[in-house]
């Protein structure tokens, strides 16, 4: 970074680097000097400017797997419009380095949509900027290993404002943004003993059923694979065993006696409470000196106890599935009750929320993660965890934005209050910030009305009632990733919307073609979450005998599924949503295109695969047809590639002659691929075709 920008005067006033970002890339593609090793000049060296947005931390869950990336939003405006408008897009990709001599490795890219939001104050004075933001994504590569030998690779994010980092571009600036390195753990695997069972109808099942829980698969498959995995050692209660042992790692007695002394303090005249008072007595540990230290030692509104061991760094919301998110930092390598082999200790942090109205702490719930003693490659390892924050009935029209204030209260081993927020225990601290709500309808829990959100994956306000194709500037709504204009919809169809507890709903499909009509009769599985692992537990649900489903809580529908159902058809097709109780329904237009795009490659060699000498001109041609066509591209060994987002011309196509050198190389192949705009299973986009023809010069 060799040009810092200048915090400006007027909070209004916008870097000109910011506001014609991209029509200077589109000039220069290294405009701004951020590509590594680019042989194209650059005309500006200015990158990892961080004046309007900045990585804060980032973090890992090893039982959900989840790569988190928390970032603060600094400023009212440069985003490219408020609320009611489209805004811009905050990239982040993440990399994982295993430190086995391979380097970085990419694991995708998420985003999150982030608009221009008014300066303000909450209702207790504090200034709502900056705005924490949480992007996440779950790591894709895996690993093999056991608890004897932990993994701890580096996770890397790199966050770009309005322009997606290149893939395995590890090394890649942005202009807008940062780059952060946090050394993360990964869980243990597996180790099966060696057992005479067969367990090939159990990972058949797995295989098929992926939304199937373990638990479900062993019942069904007769294999108790749960039983087979050998689980962690109990924790270590035996107040003499841990003496001993946190003596051998000098460990003070106010971290292994920590949750003994809570337990005195709760039960002062019990057995066990004597009994330890004998044993630290004998261990020549003052017990009076150490309930004072660790229960007297917090003020209550002191907002950091003892962090010497551990601290919670960030809390902030994931926009895209709208779940607070909080990183701790792990900073010894013992003191955590043992190592991965065994149960450990637990990291408990609370989630508290203030609406402004009234203006009071609410407290939403308590998430928990288990740290070990760890021999770690760096100074610290970071950990994350994500509590669900259902706003579906704080939600304001986008003329109004809503930033609340939160809090995380951080705690080891001891469950922290759930009735004081300011409250700390001995070891611990409190993080407080601000996030952003995203606008919606305002509704009302005991005020039922029909109405869903998302369908397909796209809100509906990007899908087009007429046609039931996307519209310009559609993005999936849990990621944020784009899609192109005018996407029909394929393979299941998943709809999400608001949940009105004690009330059903009925979904009716009318096939707009050939004019029938359905309801839906289908199961329903969703995914919930729990505080505690595993934290997202499936469950599964029938409709009535009137077709009607029960809207569901959220801890048992985590991203408030009301529907799925696969229709396998290429018409257009109403959706309409019923409420038990409600007179006006709600309905979307969507158009559904299963077929995967034509494709035909001729070669013109008379069905012979070395008709062809060194120096001659292949002839031949190409097909590509679909009614929704994305891109399509063509070429061969010997170059002659080509490439379009329309349709060729009918059979036979566009001829091709691909000229040879007589030095060529003697055998290669001409290919052909396609992808068109479906939005498959409400998740990616694109019916993939591919074929390729070998040929062998003479």
């Amino acid at each position: 970074m060799e040009k810092p920008v200048k915090e400006e005067a007027a909070e209004l006033k916008i870097a000109p680097e910011r506001l014609y970002f991209k029509a200077m890339l589109a000039k220069n593609p290294n405009y701004f000097g951020n590509i590594p090793g680019s042989k194209i000049e650059p005309i500006l060296k200015f990158f990892t400017q961080t004046i309007y947005e900045e990585l804060t931390c980032v973090g890992y869950n090893p039982d959900t797997e989840n790569m988190e990336a928390t970032f603060a939003i600094k400023k009212s405006a440069g985003y490219s419009g408020n609320l009611c408008k489209a805004g811009s897009f905050e990239f982040v990709r993440f990399y994982l380095d295993f430190h086995d001599g391979k380097g970085f490795i990419d694991q995708g890219s998420t985003a999150i949509n982030v608009h221009d939001i008014p300066a303000g104050k909450d209702c207790n004075g504090h200034p709502d900027f900056p705005v924490m933001y949480v992007a996440t994504l779950i790591a894709k590569t895996k690993k093999i290993f056991y608890c004897e030998s932990p993994l701890l690779p580096t996770l890397r994010a790199i966050l770009s404002w309005s322009s997606d980092p290149p893939a395995d571009s590890p090394n890649w600036q942005p202009v807008w943004g940062n780059v952060m390195d946090k050394d993360v753990q990964f869980k243990p695997s597996f180790k099966f003993p060696v057992v005479d069972i067969d367990l090939s109808k159990f990972f058949a099942l797995a295989e098929s059923s992926p939304n199937l829980p373990v638990s479900k698969i062993a019942e069904i498959s007769g294999v108790n694979i749960i039983a087979l995995n050998p689980q962690p050692l109990p924790p270590l209660a035996d107040l003499k065993e841990l003496i001993k042992l946190s003596e051998n790692l000098k460990v003070p007695a106010s971290r292994f006696a920590f949750k003994t002394v809570h337990s005195m303090v709760k039960y002062p005249l019990s057995e066990i409470t004597m009994m330890n008072k004998t044993i630290l007595g004998e261990a020549k540990i003052d017990v009076g000196e150490l309930i004072d230290q660790i229960i007297n030692a917090v003020k209550p509104d002191a907002s950091k106890a003892n962090v010497e061991y551990e601290e919670l760094e960030c809390v902030g919301l994931d926009y895209n599935i709208e779940t607070l998110v909080a990183t701790i930092k792990i900073k010894k390598n013992v003191g955590y009750i043992g190592n991965l082999c065994t149960a450990g200790s637990q990291e408990y942090i609370s989630f508290w929320i203030n609406w402004n109205d009234p203006c009071g702490w609410q407290y939403i719930n308590t998430m928990q993660i288990n740290v070990h003693d760890i021999k770690m490659v760096g100074d610290s390892l970071s950990y994350s965890v994500a509590l669900p924050l259902n706003a579906d009935f704080h939600r304001m029209l986008c003329a109004n934005p809503n930033v609340v204030r939160v809090r995380g209260v951080l705690s080891w081993n001891v469950p922290p209050s759930t009735t004081d927020p300011d409250k700390l225990e001995y070891y611990g601290n409190r993080v407080d910030a601000h996030i952003q709500i995203k606008p919606g309808p305002p509704l009302n829990q005991n005020n039922p009305v029909a109405l869903f959100t998302i369908i397909g994956g796209i809100d509906v306000d990007h899908v087009d009632d007429t046609t039931g194709l996307t519209k310009a500037n559609s993005v999936f709504a849990y990621n944020a990733l784009e899609v192109p204009t005018g996407a029909p919809f394929g393979g299941e169809i998943v709809i999400n919307g608001p949940s009105f507890l004690g009330f059903k709903y009925r979904f009716k499909i009318s096939n707009l073609n050939n004019g029938t009509t359905s309801y839906l009769t289908n199961s329903l599985s969703t995914v919930g979450w729990s505080p505690v692992p595993p934290y997202s537990p499936w469950y599964t649900q029938y409709p009535d005998a009137n077709n009607y489903y029960k809207f569901l809580p959220d801890n048992q529908n985590l991203l408030n599924v009301l529907a799925r159902f696969t229709p396998g058809t290429d018409d257009l097709l109403k959706v309409e949503m019923e409420v038990l109780g409600v007179s006006v329904p709600f309905s979307k237009t969507i158009l559904m295109d299963n077929t995967a795009p034509v494709i035909k490659l001729q070669v013109d060699d008379l069905d012979d695969c070395t008709h062809y000498k060194k120096g001659d001109t292949i002839t031949g041609h190409f097909y590509v047809y679909d009614l929704h066509i994305y891109s399509w591209g063509f070429g061969s060994t010997w170059g002659g590639n080509s490439g379009g987002t329309a349709n060729t011309p009918p059979l036979p196509g566009t001829a091709f002659a691909i000229t040879t050198p007589a030095n060529a190389y003697p055998c290669g192949d001409v290919a052909l691929w396609a992808i068109d705009k479906t939005i498959i299973n409400s998740q990616y986009v694109g019916y993939y075709v591919d074929t390729s023809y070998i040929i062998c010069l003479q």
